[in-house]
Order: structure tokens, then sequence, then C-alpha cells
């Protein structure tokens, strides 16, 4: 199978997920951008010429806000709307910008974590699948269909490691859901000698040994529900605590069997008083969640799910061309725009990105030329 993956410039946790998946899957994947798990590099001339007997075209995206924005001109030059699939992975607005003052007030009011500008318009009218990490009972009803982050081969460590510490507590920034309760309350049994890790600006090997020398690691909702630090702690054979899911949860963990659930911090509280007096529980409900997102949530599975719902759909299913719309430069370069105007530094990192292409370009031609 062939696949064309229009991409942004940097990281993000959602496409680098899908692309090790898709490659974990046998898929020959023509990328518009380095970086992300992608092993070779397409130009534009190049992508437009594959597009044409290609079987599916991705435009993958998280967040515009710290990013540079996939080339979504290109599809207007692909033209291949009844293939094409927009993989969308934002969090407060289909930009990721957040609206004036939604932060704060998400803190009351959950529903306010669901901003205005939710879908992006353009592309919902054009793809012919919409895939949403943030995805709402409400967003699935329109046909948009649920897509959570996935753990990646990196998110595993060793599980070999004593289990020495009873509650690892690590969060980068502690302004969203219940994050900061969290780390209040474990403050507040570390002083009664319970032995709990609060740490964040860790090694990424530091912090996965530290996961999995606890019995308990705790996630609670960052910029959207679906973070990366459930499937780390999956991944890590630690009992996951977990703020429950307003989204959708395809495959989801059950509460006391597999990973603990929590709506408010009293019943985090309590759990977790019950559950530092009940270690053997913790081990037994760490290894099913382990087993779980093995068979269900690795990237090679979040890949073969979006693989699935094309094909089936593909021949089940008739699109209606009538309905799509071009997407066309005008659109990528106001998302550009905005996305200067709204954080400054997009500046910086797309004129970056511009002088590596060039850089790119240039050591290309003189490999021809050789």
């Amino acid at each position: 199978m062939k696949v064309i993956a229009i991409m942004p410039k940097l990281f993000d946790y959602l496409v680098s997920a899908i692309i090790e998946g898709l490659y974990k899957n046998n898929v020959n994947i023509i990328a518009s951008e380095p970086g992300n798990n992608v092993r070779k590099v397409y130009s534009k001339k190049e992508i437009i010429e594959h597009s044409k007997d290609a079987d599916y075209i991705l435009v993958l995206i998280g967040k515009v806000k710290g990013n540079i924005p996939p080339k979504y001109f290109l599809l207007d030059k692909i033209n291949r709307p009844n293939i094409t699939a927009f993989i969308d992975g934002s969090e407060w607005t289909y930009s990721s910008f957040p609206e004036k003052n939604q932060i704060t007030e998400s803190l009351k009011n959950p529903i306010r974590r669901k901003g205005k500008k939710w879908i992006n318009k353009r592309l919902f009218n054009y793809c012919r699948w919409y895939f949403k990490r943030e995805c709402y009972p409400e967003d699935a009803k329109k046909g948009i269909i649920p897509l959570l982050f996935a753990a990646e081969d990196i998110y595993f460590g060793n599980y070999d490691y004593e289990k020495n510490i009873d509650v690892f507590c690590s969060f980068g920034q502690k302004r969203t859901g219940l994050r900061q309760k969290v780390e209040n309350v474990c403050r507040k049994l570390e002083r009664k000698g319970y032995n709990i890790v609060i740490k964040s600006g860790l090694s990424y090997e530091k912090y996965k040994k530290l996961i999995s020398s606890s019995y308990i690691s705790i996630d609670a909702w960052g910029g959207g529900d679906c973070n990366a630090k459930i499937w780390e702690i999956f991944a890590n054979k630690s009992c996951c605590f977990s703020q429950k899911y307003n989204i959708l949860f395809p495959h989801s963990f059950t509460d006391g069997y597999n990973y603990v659930e929590y709506s408010t911090i009293e019943e985090f509280e309590d759990k977790l008083r019950y559950y530092l007096k009940n270690k053997e529980k913790c081990l037994e409900i760490a290894e099913r969640g382990y087993q779980h997102l093995l068979k269900y949530h690795t990237s090679k599975q979040r890949a073969k799910l979006i693989l699935d719902i094309l094909e089936n759909e593909n021949k089940t299913k008739k699109f209606d061309y009538n309905k799509k719309h071009s997407v066309g430069k005008i659109f990528y370069l106001n998302v550009i725009l905005n996305s200067f105007i709204k954080d400054p530094q997009n500046i910086i990192r797309y004129l970056m990105n511009v002088f590596q292409e060039l850089k790119f370009r240039i050591r290309k031609n003189k490999l021809k030329k050789n």
C-alpha cells in the first residue's frame, strides 16, 4: 500500500505515532516533511506524481501552535478528495490556540475545553474522512472519527526495576484539569510518610525508570483529555491513575481492573489511599493495563485502525464529490499568518525551516550533479 503523508514541519505526538505505525503495517509512505519517524522525504513534484497511483492521502496535523502546518495547497494539485483523510490532533480549538480565558474557565466548566472553533471546516468539507484526537460524542454524530494518541516504541522502558516508589507524579504544566490539586494531595500524603516522587524536567530514560519503579503513576488532563502520559504509564507497567475522559475512548480501559479512574479530587484521594494500602492490586492492574495497551493502543494498532476504516468504507460506501471544496494556497497562507499573529515565535520557527529546506535542496542538487 502507498500512502501520501502531508505533514507538519516539527514534532507532534500523534503524527509521530501514526507514521511509526504505518511503517509497522508495511505501508510505503511518501512524506512531505522530515521528522516524526519519517524515513524518506519527497519534494512537492514527487508527491504530486506519486499521488496519481497512491491508495490514500493523509493530511496530519497536531497543533498549529508551536508548529508549521502542512502544505494544504498540495491537496488541490493532487485533487483526489475521495481517498483523502484529515488527522486532527488539536486541542482547545482546531488550531490549538486557546480562546480568551478558555483555560481558566475550563477549570470550573470542563465544557470550555472544547472551543468554539473546534472543527477545521475547510478540511472537513474537503476530505472524505476526518479523524480527531479530542472527539466528543456530538462530533461523532457529524461523522468525525475518534483517534487517540498511541504508544510508540520509544515509550517502552525496562520493566525489571524494583517497585520502591509508592507514587510518581510528574506534570510539565499544572494549569489544566486536576493536575495542581492532584499534586497537592500527593504532597500531603508524602508528609505522612509515603514514598512519593514529584519531579518534572527529567531525562526521558530517567522518567521511564521512575514510572517503572512506581506502584502508582498519575495522569491528568493536559491541553486535551488525551495526552502521551497515559500511554507512557501503561507501557512501563505502573498502575495508572487517570482523570476520566469526556472524549470518546475506543477500546477504553476499565476502572479497578486495568487502570484507576477519578473524576474529582475527593475521589482521587480516596482511591489513592485505598490502593496504597493494597499494593498487590496495583501490580495486577499494572500488568492488565500493559496487556490491554499491547492489544489495542500501540502505534501499529492505531495505524491499523485508520487503514481498516479507510479500506472498509472504500468498499462499502460511495463518495459524494459535489460536497467537496478546494483548499488552496490562500487557506494555507491564512493559517500561517494567523499562527504568526498568535505566536510570534512561529515566525522564527518558519524561517529556520525554510533555511533548512533550502540547504536540503542545495545538497540534493549537488548529489544529482555528482
